[in-house]
């Protein structure tokens, strides 16, 4: 982990927002009572996680990231300072991955205690594939981060990527699997977050999920129209 990345996480953890995200996400967990059955409560983590509650961790670890350094003017700061603009572009991504990774992982662990007190017979194969579940939001989630920092970087303007951001996290999924039905042709299978969920249903049927290579393939795509574009930008410095 290099300084500029431990000093954004230092300055991001000192702030509150986050924080309280959690706090409520795991209260809701918690306090919510069990399914009848634990393949319904593994279904109620799945739906939790991965719409609703990716949407809702995403919001304030954007605006840690990016808005608050845009607004402040310290992203221009640190580029007029001499560091590489690429650099900026991983950092911040890094920042988010493990922003969202603890994020996920105390989610995981209230779902984890909430399954061990509850009287379901949830088997330690389905929390295991719990876990692998919120890393594949973590992996989800890095996504949609960097096609809205993408759209960030395009504008210099933070409320357009938060924009996309929350389009992306509450509809997309919906969107594209409508334009599917509609169209009759694969648009939501071969996106982004449908291979990622092929490749999690391939995982979980005990076969590896090749999917998740042309989607991490997307992701590195995205990062380096992210790293040309904002080394491309115009900025007074």
């Amino acid at each position: 982990m290099n300084r500029l990345v431990r000093a954004d996480l230092k300055r991001i953890v000192a702030k509150p927002t986050l924080y309280l995200v959690v706090i409520i996400m795991v209260i809701i967990v918690m306090a919510l009572d069990p399914s009848d059955t634990a393949a319904q409560q593994m279904e109620f983590y799945r739906t939790f996680f991965n719409t609703i509650g990716l949407t809702f961790v995403l919001i304030p670890v954007y605006l840690s990231v990016y808005t608050d350094e845009l607004n402040s003017g310290i992203m221009i700061s640190v580029i007029g300072m001499g560091m590489p603009r690429r650099r900026v572009v991983r950092s911040k991504l890094t920042d988010a991955f493990f922003l969202l990774l603890g994020t996920y992982l105390i989610l995981f662990i209230a779902a984890f205690i909430k399954n061990c007190t509850s009287n379901l017979a949830i088997t330690p194969k389905q929390n295991a594939f719990l876990l692998l579940f919120c890393m594949f939001c973590v992996i989800r989630g890095i996504g949609i981060i960097a096609l809205s920092s993408l759209v960030l970087f395009l504008t210099m303007s933070s409320a357009s990527g938060m924009l996309v951001l929350v389009l992306a996290g509450a509809t997309a999924a919906g969107l594209l699997k409508t334009a599917q039905d509609k169209l009759n042709f694969p648009i939501y299978d071969l996106s982004y977050i449908g291979l990622l969920d092929a490749s999690f249903a391939d995982f979980q049927a005990g076969s590896f999920g090749a999917s998740l290579i042309p989607a991490l393939f997307y992701l590195l795509v995205v990062v380096i129209i992210n790293i040309v574009t904002f080394d491309r930008k115009e900025m007074d410095l």
